[in-house]
């Protein structure tokens, strides 16, 4: 089965064939209409950033995925990352790659999910601050 017909090209020609079949419509306005429904795209409007080679979405390392703004980790704690820019909460560094990241409610309120009483800090943080406590 040849594929051309069904890429990009094969499609934007294929348009512009059907345009010029319609009596009412002249080649110059065939080939601007098909330029208006098929833009050209630059690179850099289009590139894309590669994963790095060890990364995997199940690794489990939310600072790298939070930091590519990934759909998989979107949520509570990827978001409260990007608020905090991505360092702790707590003591001011930033994340290291593969650190354990875990929330902390600042109100001690574990029902209590609204982004100003969470903080992300690092799991050593988060013990010393539970155990400075008692």
């Amino acid at each position: 089965m040849d594929s051309s017909r069904f890429n990009l090209f094969g499609l934007e020609d294929r348009t512009r064939k059907v345009f010029l079949k319609q009596e009412t419509i002249g080649r110059n306005q065939a080939v601007k209409m098909v330029r208006t429904a098929f833009p050209k795209v630059s690179f850099s409007e289009n590139k894309f950033i590669s994963v790095k080679g060890d990364k995997s979405p199940f690794d489990g390392d939310i600072v790298y995925w939070s930091k590519r703004n990934s759909l998989l980790y979107d949520g509570v704690l990827a978001t409260t990352l990007r608020k905090q820019n991505h360092s702790c909460g707590c003591c001011g560094l930033k994340f290291l790659p593969g650190e354990k990241v875990e929330l902390h409610h600042i109100d001690n309120n574990h029902n209590n999910w609204k982004y100003k009483n969470l903080l992300a800090v690092h799991r050593s943080c988060h013990h010393y601050v539970h155990m400075s406590k008692s």
